[in-house]
Formats: C-alpha cells, sequence, structure tokens
C-alpha cells in the first residue's frame, strides 16, 4: 500500500463515510475505481486528487505524502493582510517584527 493509500482509507474512516458514498461525492459512477486507490491498486489523475483533497479538506501534499501536516490554516482577511506584508520585508526587517511579535506575546 501507498502513502496515498493508506491516507484516502483513514480519512475516509475517520469520518465515517463509505467508499460508495466518497465516490458519489466524487461524481464517479462505480464505487470499485474509489476501492482501488485505497487498495493501492491505481492512483487517481491530478484534477481528481483535487478533488480528494478538498472533499476530505487536506492538502493535497498531504494525500501523496510529501508532507504530514494535514490541512492549511484558514486565514481571516487580517491574517492574509498581515502575511502579505510580511512576505515584502528584508530579512532583517522580518527578524525585527518577529522579535516584536516575541515582545508582545510576553506582556
Amino acid at each position: 500500500m501507498s502513502v496515498l493509500s493508506d491516507r484516502l482509507k483513514q480519512l475516509r474512516e475517520d469520518k465515517g463515510w463509505s467508499q460508495t458514498y466518497v465516490s458519489e461525492r466524487l461524481g464517479i459512477k462505480r464505487s470499485s475505481t474509489y476501492a482501488n486507490w485505497e487498495y493501492g491498486i491505481r492512483d487517481p489523475d491530478t484534477e481528481t486528487l483535487v478533488k480528494l483533497a478538498q472533499i476530505f479538506e487536506v492538502t493535497t501534499d498531504y494525500l501523496t505524502g510529501a508532507s504530514d501536516i494535514i490541512q492549511f490554516p484558514q486565514l481571516d482577511e487580517l491574517d492574509r493582510e498581515l502575511f502579505q506584508a510580511i512576505r515584502s520585508l528584508s530579512k532583517e526587517d522580518k527578524e525585527y517584527v518577529l522579535g516584536f511579535i516575541q515582545r508582545i506575546r510576553n506582556k
């Protein structure tokens, strides 16, 4: 079995879903197609992999084993704005901002 097949099975079981239910959510006519992915016999195509990640609310990197991070945190508008602002800073400025944040946390 592969990381993908193991994770598909675990995620499905964690949600209490049947293979048939996941197949229906994907719009697949035969649940045996999905079952083959869980058994490691075949792999889904890229488009289907993305759909699987959306259905299970995880990243495609998690499904394929490229990462053990199950999902990215949902960011609100302010978080996204802060993230974008920080990305544009120099390394020195990022270190300064990080130090400032740490001082605020330690109050």
